[in-house]
């Protein structure tokens, strides 16, 4: 094995001014660290607890398995541990390296990284044991040896061919986001292998329609740091492009938004694209339907104003969704608005000069009104009678005060006084029609001469419906529950002579009924044609 040195030039390769390059450099674990030590160093192990794991658990180390192994070397890294602790997991390691599971040779591997113990040896042995087990990888494991060798300025040649050729194979069943994270590792520890990216590129052609629109960015991104980006491919790509810009709602696209500053490799054209639909559609928000449509809208106004891209027609918007959300339930399953957004809403409309505008006025109005909808929109309704509960006697706190009417809906009656259909018609000495909106009428009739006929009437002829017979054959079909004369028994035949089926199966397209034959004659007269 001999060490290969990784070349990290990021020269662009492109002159074109839509390629973003990397904000931040990306691993699976750590920060690259030198390690060009001899057996082990540690780099000053970060924590006072470095004598936590000490003497106790060195003792146990030359007799434990792969999976005590990883989970020592896991609590070393997030704890501190010394530096004789890192040596013996290491020597245990390298004794037992074809023994080990690969996922914890992996998660050793970043242990170590990530406590930054440079030790060149268990690299080098472990990326040997490992070579022969990459077949039973899976695409995060292989990205994560990438990311732990790359850190470390190592590539061992047989560990790196098997690797790729594991790219190869996985790249058919790879997820969209996948395919997307190894490409971008890829260009991101500059491997431009061919073949490999040949493979992927024809992945990303067949699964085309799989790809979300930041997978489309980090993909297309990725590609051209690579320069391997044909122009037939690039084409399908900005189809694929417009066509998720099209079709996803309004908050995928604020979310994406929101998203791609925190990628790695993006394509700037795919972002514009983005920002514009979002844009053209929030202009068209009128309605409080059409502002519903976002999962925060003070989220929305706050990137907008963060863009210099707030206008009067959000806004107005905006206050139209107020209005409407404080006169929902105030639960958490509901979207009200709370003091501290309506009092900046207000502030942004004041800026724009809509401060006027009427369900701005009408929301604070009832949000004041309603104490922040704590307090109840109507009068206490009475408790129902129950049997057997507890009541206590006590006089009525507002029997002498005169309160104002409530309408049907609960809400304080004005000065004119709502006439009945039937004042209308039979006059004043009519009697009073309730308003029931499908249900009965508790008071009598205005067409009965005698109020009293309708009591006597339900008294003699009670509306409940009486009990039904349950004395039909559960086996039969319900279209025959007519009450028939049982016939012979001999007509009936014994258990023995019908035949049985199974619930469930089918008897084919000739059976006319959906269910399985089970009553008292079984199929015989069913499939008597």
């Amino acid at each position: 094995m001999r060490r290969l040195v990784s070349v990290r030039n990021r020269v662009p390769h492109f002159g074109s001014e839509s390629l973003r390059w990397p904000r931040r450099a990306v691993t699976a674990t750590a920060a690259p660290s030198p390690m060009h030590q001899e057996p082990a160093t540690l780099m000053e192990p970060r924590g006072a607890v470095a004598e936590s794991l000490g003497a106790a658990d060195l003792i146990k180390v030359p007799e434990m398995s792969s999976s005590r192994l990883r989970k020592i070397s896991q609590a070393a890294a997030a704890e501190g541990a010394s530096l004789d602790l890192w040596n013996a997991v290491a020597k245990r390691c390298e004794e037992t390296a074809d023994s080990l599971n690969y996922w914890d040779a992996v998660h050793i591997l970043q242990s170590f990284t990530e406590a930054s113990v440079a030790n060149e040896s268990l690299l080098l042995c472990l990326a040997e044991a490992l070579s022969a087990k990459t077949s039973k990888m899976a695409t995060k494991h292989v990205l994560d040896l990438l990311a732990v060798y790359e850190a470390a300025d190592l590539r061992p040649r047989a560990l790196y061919v098997e690797l790729l050729h594991s790219i190869v194979r996985l790249s058919r069943s790879m997820y969209a986001e996948e395919v997307a994270l190894t490409l971008q590792a890829l260009a991101r520890y500059n491997i431009g292998n061919p073949t490999v990216i040949a493979q992927l590129m024809r992945t990303v052609a067949s699964e085309i329609k799989e790809f979300r629109l930041r997978y489309l960015c980090a993909t297309t991104g990725a590609l051209g740091v690579l320069r391997a980006c044909p122009p037939e491919l690039l084409k399908m790509l900005n189809q694929r492009a417009r066509f998720e810009v099209d079709t996803i709602n309004v908050q995928e696209l604020l979310d994406n938004i929101q998203a791609f500053p925190q990628l790695e490799y993006s394509w700037q054209p795919y972002e514009d694209l983005c920002l514009e639909e979002f844009m053209a559609r929030v202009a068209k928000f009128r309605t409080a339907e059409d502002v519903d449509q976002l999962v925060d809208p003070f989220e929305g106004l706050l990137f907008l104003h963060s863009r210099n891209k707030l206008d009067a027609g959000y806004l107005r918007a905006l206050c139209q969704w107020l209005l409407k959300g404080v006169h929902r339930p105030n639960v958490r399953s509901e979207r009200r608005p709370t003091s501290k957004q309506l009092v900046m809403l207000y502030d942004f409309c004041f800026e724009h000069g809509i401060e006027e505008e009427p369900a701005l006025q009408d929301t604070l109005a009832y949000f004041i009104e309603s104490g922040g909808g704590i307090w109840p929109e109507r009068y206490a309704e009475p408790l129902r009678y129950k049997k057997k509960r507890k009541y206590i006697r006590t006089d009525d706190p507002l029997k002498d005060v005169e309160l104002p009417p409530l309408d049907e809906d609960g809400v304080v009656v004005a000065e004119e006084v709502k006439t009945s259909r039937a004042e209308s018609i039979y006059g004043e000495e009519s009697p009073r029609v309730v308003a029931s909106h499908g249900k009965k009428p508790s008071g009598p009739s205005p067409l009965l001469e005698d109020p009293e006929d309708t009591l006597v009437y339900r008294i003699k002829a009670r509306s409940r419906k009486g009990i039904r017979p349950r004395n039909r054959d559960p086996l039969r079909k319900r279209d025959f529950n007519k009450q028939t004369v049982p016939g012979p028994m001999w007509y009936y035949g014994s258990w023995a002579m019908r035949p049985k089926y199974q619930p469930g199966r089918s008897l084919g397209p000739r059976y006319p009924w959906p269910r399985v034959p089970v009553g008292p004659r079984g199929a015989s007269w069913v499939l008597r044609r």
